[in-house]
């Protein structure tokens, strides 16, 4: 995108959910990951991408992205993967395909941006982080009801750039450091009656635990996860 139509153009923002064939060699997955460093390279010199990271864990990946105008395709966008990747099964909307990404559904965060150039003023992040929880079967009506609260009520504080998006049981969410503080509301310092309730109802229950060895520690629900690709 030539000169600077980019500003007004909209932020699309996504996370997808990948896994890696169970027999692809590290020497040919490092290889796909470098190859999608440079398209990511690429879609941002084009101004088609605002940022990109991919994170691993084990055989899993999660995929963030900004896209200016209409939503990042992995598939499209990132083709050099498409080589390491094991597909999902198709989705109900489009029976007839397999899928190499899984789209997650974003339902958190404490921002939405107005274009492109309102999201990057100010930006510049230290790190871009990624990380993973899993849901506990019997507490996902819990947990969402309560953030949707928070979300509707848009008073609690977080990174301007923070999104929690959700697949299956596994909640990832990416936020970069240092953070830029902001609420839904724009209202700081706002007595927050959901976070109050949310944290009457012993919110560690709503997570399960990593299996030994898998990364968090025995009191941990979170797992940050490297970052394979990113700009």
């Amino acid at each position: 995108m030539k000169s600077d139509l980019w500003r007004e153009q909209s932020v699309i923002r996504f996370s997808f959910r990948g896994v890696l064939q169970r027999e692809a060699h590290e020497e040919r997955i490092a290889q796909a990951f470098a190859e999608c460093q440079a398209e990511m390279e690429k879609a941002y010199g084009e101004r088609r991408l605002l940022t990109a990271s991919l994170y691993r864990y084990g055989r899993f990946l999660f995929l963030y992205t900004e896209g200016l105008g209409e939503a990042a395709a992995p598939e499209k966008m990132f083709p050099a993967m498409g080589a390491v990747l094991q597909p999902w099964p198709p989705s109900m909307e489009e029976a007839g395909e397999d899928r190499l990404w899984a789209c997650m559904r974003p339902y958190y965060f404490h921002a939405v941006p107005d274009n492109g150039g309102e999201w990057m003023q100010g930006r510049k992040p230290a790190q871009r982080r990624g990380r993973i929880a899993l849901l506990s079967p019997g507490r996902w009506q819990s947990y969402l009801e309560h953030h949707l609260a928070l979300m509707r009520e848009g008073l609690i504080e977080g990174d301007k750039y923070h999104l929690i998006s959700i697949h299956e049981n596994v909640l990832f969410s990416y936020f970069e450091e240092p953070k830029t503080m902001t609420n839904l509301q724009k209202k700081p310092n706002s007595r927050s009656r959901a976070l109050e309730e949310w944290l009457r109802t012993d919110p560690e229950s709503h997570f399960a635990r990593f299996a030994p060895g898998q990364g968090a520690g025995p009191d941990q629900n979170f797992v940050f996860l490297p970052c394979c690709a990113g700009i």
